[in-house]
């Protein structure tokens, strides 16, 4: 994978997530938000450091961006940990004992959001100095 291709596997997830909302598919929009900061991680990361970490942990990614020295607010750090449960419970029927709400698909994408502005706006800055 390269970062550009990191990036539109990103906003396809975020595009979907958002989809699943409207068709309530609660459980997915959780699984694709968290999705779209794992990509979108992954290829910030293949373009600063030109690796990134085998892992589908978002705090995992996130502290390998903190070390190549961008650091993490604390609203995002809560958000990457929130969303990273979306990774199993999600997609194993059996990881949970309660089904998806509308309530719960809403935090996701709001983590998701918040989450992908700030990176947005750091890999556009950062951009800027190349």
């Amino acid at each position: 994978m390269n970062a550009e291709r990191g990036f539109g596997k990103a906003q396809m997830y975020r595009d979907i997530a958002l989809e699943s909302i409207e068709k309530k598919r609660f459980d997915f929009a959780g699984f694709s938000a968290q999705q779209a900061v794992e990509f979108f991680l992954k290829g910030f990361l293949i373009e600063l450091v030109g690796v990134r970490p085998y892992t589908h942990s978002l705090p995992e990614l996130l502290a390998a961006l903190n070390e190549a020295g961008i650091e993490s607010p604390p609203d995002v750090k809560d958000c990457v940990k929130s969303l990273a449960e979306h990774y199993i419970q999600a997609r194993y029927p059996d990881a949970r004992v309660t089904e998806y709400d509308h309530e719960e698909a809403i935090e996701a994408i709001k983590c998701m959001e918040v989450t992908l502005d700030f990176l947005t706006k750091i890999h556009t800055e950062s951009s800027k100095g190349k």
